[in-house]
């Protein structure tokens, strides 16, 4: 187990590329997976065909990543599924600060109209 979370982590450390992590650490990196959104009848699901995914970076608050290339709405879930933070996040954005006062579990999405990519995150 521990061999494969090692290699989970490199991995995701390797597909960072051009992004700049932090050698704090305190930060966490992130593999987010993608999800297609069915408008015709408002269905979120899985994709058939395999996207590649998208990684951050957390360090404290501060989501780092490489440049994002369209816009997307950052939302964050609570153990609810309740929308408890959501930020508008312009294409060529890098970082997201999220306010220093959330705390606990959350599922992260970065959500356009067709797709989204998601993972979980402890503040």
């Amino acid at each position: 187990m521990k061999k494969l979370v090692s290699l989970v982590v490199l991995l995701c450390s390797m597909s960072l590329g051009g992004v700049n992590v932090s050698a704090n650490v305190q930060s966490t990196p992130v593999c987010l997976t993608y999800g297609k959104i069915n408008n015709s009848t408002g269905h979120v699901g899985g994709s058939k065909s395999p996207e590649s995914p998208m990684f951050i970076d957390l360090d404290d608050n501060v989501i780092s990543m490489e440049v994002t290339p369209c816009d997307y709405t950052l939302n964050l879930y609570d153990e609810d599924e309740a929308v408890v933070y959501s930020v508008f996040v312009p294409a060529g954005t890098t970082q997201v600060v999220l306010p220093t006062t959330l705390s606990g579990n959350f599922e992260l999405r970065f959500e356009t109209d067709t797709y989204y990519y998601y993972g979980f995150i402890y503040l």
